[in-house]
């Protein structure tokens, strides 16, 4: 009820304003008709002609007088209350004043309520409308056509609905993100556990064997060694582990700034020569005439990890006294390296998924050979942080003739660290 007290007091304020107005004119009317009454009755006892006396009156000149005139009218009684037609007349439309301003409220007062049961259902429908919304956002149903829910009349619901609009939008992109995180996290986990049991199950058995008592020297040596190397693996592994999840928590930042990319790629393969060293591998650079060509802004540190990785794979499945070459050729908005094995050779289908989290391929030479299937993933993630791609074309067959990289860095890091 506290809602209508204002509206009612205005209503009742401008229905006692109107009715004083309306009265005030009556009475003056009245008071009009008396005056002219008046002048005209003193200046007949005069002995004036009427019609000279009301062309007078017209143009004002005896209007104020008719003091006489309304003495004479007081003493035969006609000036009283309800005692001249002018009187009941004045009286009969003040009547009529008051009761039209009271059904001119009652009209006013019913219209009020009517207009305000009106609000309350168009209210209701629309806080239905807001709720049947939040209903369906608590049950993971973001997709509403937020236009219908308007009326056709602009309404201040409508901010609140175009609200409504956005955070559908971002409840919608948090959800998919959040499945999506939930999919790779659940990924990992079987990833992760899958690479844990071959060498753990590896290093069970030889300590299960070695603990038996009737080995020789030679078996135990042999079981040892086998233990180092399934040792090793599994650092290697944890190590590769930790960048991933250092990775996918974002927890890895580059840091990008001009410097030589041909001192990153020599760091690279200084780190990768002792291997390539022990299998008589040799690695052969093609620069560029054009030295400034190589100031490239990039992060040293995680871009010489990711030609380490790509260097690493090239020695491992290269047989021995091979060459790997390297080469770097000026594009107009980017710098194209490739890097050049004779190893084992990749087949055409697998060429997408040797970058993908934990693969290695069902190949002898590479399940003999030591790793996570984590490098080459790694790698990729890094080059796309530098707004930059990596590919791989093989010559794949009977005769196998290895693998070539090819690494895109663009001379401008994107704003947004993506290609």
């Amino acid at each position: 009820m506290r809602k209508y007290i204002l509206p009612v007091i205005a209503g009742i304020f401008l229905l006692v304003f109107t009715d004083w107005r309306l009265i005030t004119m009556a009475n003056h009317e009245y008071q009009e008709k008396i005056q002219i009454l008046s002048v005209m009755i003193e200046e007949q006892e005069r002995g004036a002609d009427n019609f000279v006396t009301a062309i007078d009156i017209l143009k004002g000149e005896n209007y104020f007088q008719g003091t006489d005139g309304k003495e004479k009218l007081k003493s035969y009684g006609y000036l009283g209350q309800e005692e001249n037609y002018y009187s009941l007349k004045r009286k009969k439309s003040v009547q009529q004043i008051i009761v039209l301003s009271i059904l001119l409220f009652l009209a006013y007062l019913l219209s009020l309520r009517y207009l305000s049961r009106k609000w309350n259902i168009q209210r209701r429908q629309e806080l239905g409308k807001l709720s049947q919304i939040l209903s369906q956002f608590s049950s993971h149903i973001y997709e509403n056509d937020f236009k219908e829910q308007l009326n056709e009349r602009e309404t201040e619901m409508e901010r609140i609905v175009s609200q409504l609009a956005g955070l559908s939008e971002q409840l919608r992109y948090n959800e998919k993100r959040v499945m999506k995180e939930k999919e790779e996290t659940k990924s990992l986990v079987t990833d992760i556990s899958h690479q844990l049991k071959t060498p753990v199950s590896g290093l069970k058995m030889c300590f299960e064997i070695l603990n038996q008592e009737d080995l020789s020297p030679e078996e135990e040596r042999e079981f040892l060694e086998q233990c180092t190397r399934q040792l090793r693996g599994l650092e290697a592994l944890v190590g590769a582990l930790v960048n991933i999840s250092r990775m996918e928590a974002g927890l890895i930042q580059i840091h990008t700034e001009p410097a030589d990319i041909l001192e990153t790629l020599v760091t690279a393969v200084n780190r990768i020569y002792l291997k390539a060293e022990e299998k008589q591998i040799a690695i052969q650079f093609e620069e560029m005439e054009d030295r400034a060509a190589m100031i490239i802004p990039h992060d040293v540190k995680w871009l010489c990890e990711a030609f380490i990785n790509i260097l690493d794979n090239a020695v491992k499945y290269s047989p021995k006294n091979t060459e790997i070459h390297v080469c770097m050729i000026r594009m107009t908005t980017f710098l194209r390296i490739e890097i050049e094995d004779q190893g084992i050779g990749i087949p055409q289908e697998k060429y997408h998924k040797i970058f993908q989290r934990f693969y290695r391929g069902d190949e002898e030479e590479v399940r003999q050979a030591e790793g996570s299937g984590v490098g080459l993933y790694l790698t990729r993630k890094i080059l796309e942080w530098h707004g930059g791609s990596i590919t791989v074309s093989s010559r794949y067959g009977k005769k196998r003739h290895g693998s070539t990289f090819t690494v895109q860095i663009p001379y401008e890091i994107p704003l947004d660290g993506t290609s």
